[in-house]
C-alpha cells in the first residue's frame, strides 16, 4: 500500500482523470496530496505575435495567467466535491512555473511513493511527454499515468 500519494494536475487532463485516479487509490490509508501546477511559461502557446507591442504581449500574458487562476479554482472545486464523495482528505498544493521543474522540486522536498499523472491531447507545443520522461529519470517511487 502506498503511504504518500501525489496527484499532479495541470488542468488539461481528460475529464475522467481525477475520478479514475481516486478509484485506483481508494481506500487509501496514506496521505494524498493534490499538486496543481500553473504553468507560467508561454512556450506551449506558440509564439506570441512578434509584431505586437510589448503592452499587448503583457496583456496576453496576464490573460493566460488569469485563465490558469480560473482553471485552478475549478479544479479545486472538483477535488473538494470528489473528496466528499469518496470520503477522502487531500492536502492541496500549488506551484507556478515549468511543470517538469516544479514536479522535480516537489518530489525532492517530500518523500512520495506514488505519483499519478494525466495526459494531454496531442497539440503543437505539448510538453506533456517530456515532463513524464523527466519524472522517470528522477522519481524513485512508482508512477501511474492515466489517459
Amino acid at each position: 500500500m502506498y503511504n504518500k500519494i501525489l496527484i499532479a494536475i495541470q488542468g488539461e487532463e481528460g475529464p475522467q482523470f481525477l475520478q479514475k485516479a481516486l478509484e485506483l487509490i481508494h481506500p487509501a490509508q496514506g496521505t494524498i496530496t493534490i499538486l496543481h501546477i500553473k504553468e507560467t511559461g508561454l512556450t506551449h502557446y506558440g509564439y506570441v505575435d512578434q509584431l505586437a507591442s510589448s503592452i499587448s504581449k503583457e496583456q496576453f500574458i496576464d490573460y493566460i495567467h488569469e485563465l490558469a487562476e480560473n482553471q485552478q479554482k475549478k479544479i479545486q472545486e472538483q477535488i473538494i466535491e470528489q473528496g466528499d464523495r469518496w470520503n477522502l482528505n487531500f492536502a492541496w498544493r500549488v506551484r507556478e512555473g515549468s511543470p517538469a521543474q516544479e514536479l522535480r522540486k516537489e518530489v525532492a522536498a517530500l518523500n512520495y511513493d506514488l505519483m499519478i499523472l494525466g495526459t494531454k491531447p496531442k497539440a503543437p507545443g505539448n510538453t506533456s511527454s517530456k515532463v513524464k520522461e523527466a519524472m522517470l529519470k528522477v522519481f524513485d517511487g512508482s508512477i501511474l499515468i492515466i489517459k
